[in-house]
């Protein structure tokens, strides 16, 4: 069935929420670098992992929040950013409307790392103040073990991990061309950039530099998918289970 919510008429939404659908997906992402592969990576991951759990869940998908908090790599030609506290107060309002739908579970399918902070205070005020089941999930935090299982390595900004996601969705937007290995910079404790001196940013010293393996991209999409998915159904259940 379609998951896509502004694909559906009203009268659609109508008839299947809370009904039969009770449960919806908000992806929120942010515009900067990411080394040679497209400034959007932090939106195209999360919306695809959201459509890819979306039958599991019997949810539906949100349009995304395309605009975050980009602050280390903000003047990377093309990088984009709002305030914490603007994109508390517009996640809020689409939350508050997600619920006057009729939605009871939500989540939050975060594809940056800058959001974290927001998304974690929005999501506790909203839980509190409308009694509403809310997970805000960072995708490559979760699938973190996973993902050193796969390839070896965390990965990183624009690493491994992010390059794979992106190629397996749309090659064209995750090509070799321009990539340049000193494009990678290791982050350490201890010191705080602006700009920060690459926009590949590694975790672990000589580790996570984008391989753009094609074969092994779909792979791995397909186990951040089933990782998420499997966790995002635990946590629906047990809402359930304990009549949340």
């Amino acid at each position: 069935m379609q998951r896509e919510l502004q694909r559906l008429s009203w009268l659609k939404i109508r008839d299947l929420v809370p009904s039969k659908i009770d449960t919806v997906i908000l992806p929120v992402g942010t515009v900067e670098a990411h080394g040679s592969i497209c400034i959007g990576t932090d939106n195209y991951i999360p919306e695809n992992i959201s459509s890819g759990v979306a039958d599991r869940l019997n949810a539906l998908v949100a349009p995304i929040v395309n605009y975050g908090i980009t602050r280390s790599l903000y003047r990377y030609n093309g990088g984009i950013t709002v305030s914490p506290e603007h994109l508390q107060l517009y996640v809020r309002d689409i939350l508050d409307s997600l619920t006057d739908v009729g939605f009871k579970n939500i989540f939050v399918m975060n594809g940056h790392g800058g959001n974290n902070g927001a998304l974690k205070n929005v999501a506790a005020d909203f839980h509190r103040e409308k009694s509403c089941n809310i997970a805000v999930i960072h995708w490559w935090e979760l699938c973190g073990d996973m993902t050193r299982e796969f390839f070896g390595h965390h990965g990183g900004h624009a690493g491994t991990d992010e390059t794979a996601m992106v190629q397996a969705i749309d090659p064209e937007l995750a090509t070799k061309e321009g990539y340049d290995p000193d494009l990678a910079y290791y982050f350490r404790p201890g010191a705080d950039i602006y700009p920060v001196p690459g926009s590949i940013l590694l975790y672990e010293e000589g580790e996570g530099y984008p391989n753009f393996d094609k074969d092994q991209a779909d792979e791995y999409r397909l186990k951040v998918i089933e990782s998420v998915g499997d966790f995002a159904e635990m946590v629906l259940g047990r809402w359930r289970k304990f009549g949340l």
